[in-house]
């Protein structure tokens, strides 16, 4: 078995502090017991939407340390690398949240697209 480096160790920590803090936030219930469907995707679209916005708040969080990352490891360190894949992973996401958000606005409207909805995003 190989041994992991104090560096490599170290990421794995944050990282995983980072993932499991995002895991144990509370949720909030979605009440969809009104008779109109288009108030319930509302709803969830409001609830994607949400998610999407704390998600890139995430990404922009993450880019910022990798600046700080890069000062104190170097460009080429694993920290940076670590960091600069989470990030992306947290912007990607945003979208697919982003996307569902638009689909359930859709769905409130009978199909039509929302005005809304971000056509890079269709």
């Amino acid at each position: 078995m190989e041994r992991l480096s104090p560096n490599r160790l170290a990421l794995l920590l944050v990282l995983g502090a980072v993932v499991t803090s995002g895991c144990i936030s509370p949720r909030v219930e979605l009440d969809l017991e009104t008779p109109d469907p288009a108030q319930d995707h509302r709803k969830i679209a409001t609830y994607y939407s949400n998610e999407a916005a704390t998600l890139q708040q995430m990404s922009k969080a993450m880019v910022d340390r990798i600046a700080v990352y890069e000062r104190l490891f170097g460009p080429n360190s694993d920290w940076v690398a670590g960091t600069r894949l989470l990030a992306q992973s947290y912007e990607e996401a945003a979208k697919d949240y982003e996307r569902k958000a638009s689909e359930h606005l859709e769905l409130a409207n009978d199909g039509r697209p929302s005005p809304l909805a971000r056509p890079e995003l269709r």
